[in-house]
């Protein structure tokens, strides 16, 4: 009974020392692990940061882009208002010539009209008095006829009282 006993006691005894073996092979194990995981956090920690530096940057790029963009932006905003409002005086400008233009144009064709209409009526009263010339005219011509035919009859008359005349003389 002491003997098993005594075998029991070393029995207990070695599994106790063995046990802590056996408990510590998983525990090496899991700490090899844990280092093998801290390992691997830190390079993901690393990676992470790096990350975060070059979200930044990139941040930081964007930014000075858009600043940049803003700046061109404005700056193009500025000459296009520039330029509309260089149009829009031009088209201006444009407009009053135009308008004077056309004021003198109806001012040039108001005057043509009345020249027209003046020329008209010294047309008109120049056919009426070359009705009334030309009818004096056929007057005058008419008068010159009748007494073209009295002077030739009173010359007749005279030449054939002058060839009488001339004949009791015995001239020819």
């Amino acid at each position: 009974a002491a003997e098993i006993q005594a075998e029991e006691k070393y029995r207990k005894a070695a599994l106790e020392v063995n046990m802590p073996k056996e408990h510590l092979v998983p525990w090496r194990h899991m700490t090899w692990q844990a280092k093998a995981d801290n390992a691997g956090l830190r390079q993901r920690l690393c990676d992470l940061e790096q990350a975060r530096e070059d979200k930044q940057d990139i941040h930081e790029k964007m930014t000075r882009q858009y600043q940049d963009l803003q700046k061109q932006t404005a700056a193009h905003s500025q000459y296009l208002e520039m330029k509309v409002k260089s149009l829009q005086e031009q088209l201006a400008t444009r407009l009053w010539e135009s308008q004077q233009t056309q004021e003198a144009a109806t001012q040039a064709l108001a005057e043509r009209d009345r020249t027209v209409t003046q020329l008209q009526g010294r047309l008109n009263a120049m056919e009426r008095e070359y009705k009334i010339l030309h009818g004096s005219l056929d007057l005058v011509l008419a008068k010159m006829a009748e007494a073209s035919q009295h002077w030739e009859e009173v010359g007749t008359t005279i030449a054939a009282e002058d060839k009488e005349s001339l004949q009791e003389f015995g001239l020819n």
